[in-house]
């Protein structure tokens, strides 16, 4: 994998789980405006985990550990977004 395809790839992660909201107006969850400290804070994890994986899978490491984080992670978010 070369140095623009991950560049590419991580700009994208960014973009569905941090900057953009379309896909949550789409779906009706939230909007940035509407989230709370707490929620956005998971989504930053989230892309460091993503970005963390993609690492560890370039190193052909083990991912099991990060992909259980992003599991928790992606728990709490729906929680949050059911209790707003």
């Amino acid at each position: 994998m070369d140095k623009q395809y991950l560049r590419e790839k991580l700009d994208a992660m960014r973009q569905n789980f941090v900057e953009s909201t379309h896909h949550e107006r789409a779906v009706g969850v939230l909007d940035q405006a509407h989230m709370s400290k707490k929620m956005l804070k998971i989504k930053k994890r989230l892309v460091a985990l993503e970005m963390e994986r993609c690492q560890r899978k370039i190193e052909h490491k083990d991912c099991s550990k990060i992909d259980q984080k992003i599991k928790e992670q992606k728990e709490i978010f729906e929680s949050c977004c059911k209790k707003d």
